[in-house]
């Protein structure tokens, strides 16, 4: 399926720590499946604490989880590093591969769709 120039791939996927529709108080969230910490993003302001994102997620972490965050604006992906992502599906509650993968910078996300990313060195 393709959708703006970006093609998905469903896939079997493994169970997430969360469920992949949102809970009702929340819109979406990012889960980090790798085993490194990655930025991650509250708002899309420009005001970043650290730059270019607001707090580094831990390894399997997830930014409801960790932050209480009931939104998250995106994720950035450090020099050296790619993105394989997993995108929440609603129809079906399920996850669905998002190709391409992502290269280094900051990634912005829509408000109720949730990631689950994975860094590796590309």
């Amino acid at each position: 399926m393709s959708l703006g120039g970006t093609s998905f791939a469903a896939a079997a996927k493994p169970a997430a720590p969360a469920a992949a529709v949102p809970a009702a108080d929340e819109t979406n969230f990012i889960w980090n499946n790798s085993g490194i910490g990655r930025g991650v993003i509250h708002v899309k302001d420009g005001n970043y604490a650290d730059g270019l994102y607001d707090a580094v997620l831990e390894a399997q972490g997830a930014t409801d989880a960790n932050y209480g965050w009931t939104t998250v604006a995106g994720w950035y992906t450090g020099p050296g590093y790619c993105t394989e992502q997993w995108r929440s599906d609603p129809n079906t509650q399920g996850w669905n591969r998002q190709l391409p993968d992502l290269g280094s910078c900051q990634h912005f996300i829509g408000a109720t769709t949730s990631y689950e990313a994975v860094l590796y060195h590309c």
